[in-house]
């Protein structure tokens, strides 16, 4: 900050993901039964959604009768596994039939896989893990 400048304030890190979904309760069975999430409380907001708790981390949730479009890129959520979890939370999810679109690949420091949700959002798996918290 300069001397000039007015202190401000600055954004810290994020709430919260959001994610549109089609069928809430084929969202919650692959996020809460495949992948592990724990499902918060939510106040009623006059739509149906769920939150639920990734870590120390959330994620919220809104059902809706159709998907945005995202144009040419590959928007995404990336969710941290921990490095011994990795193979078998992939193998649970192949024994559940979940396609992966491409094998999960290594890129020299972590591992990462993208899944498909039951609403077509794309989920990252990753061995890479969070930011360090600053001094």
């Amino acid at each position: 900050m300069t001397e000039t400048s007015p202190a401000r304030p600055r954004v810290r890190g994020y709430s919260h993901i959001g994610i549109a979904v089609t069928d809430l309760d084929a969202a919650r069975g692959f996020y809460l039964d495949l992948l592990g999430c724990e499902e918060l409380p939510r106040p009623e907001l006059g739509v149906p959604g769920m939150w639920l708790r990734v870590g120390d981390l959330q994620l919220h949730f809104v059902e809706t009768d159709d998907m945005p479009t995202h144009g040419g890129g590959l928007p995404h959520i990336a969710l941290h596994v921990a490095d011994g979890d990795f193979d078998p939370l992939i193998a649970e999810l192949r024994a559940a039939g979940v396609a992966f679109p491409f094998e999960p690949f290594h890129n020299g420091e972590n591992w990462a896989a993208f899944v498909a949700d039951p609403a077509g959002n794309m989920v990252e798996l990753t061995t890479l893990g969070p930011l360090a918290p600053r001094d």
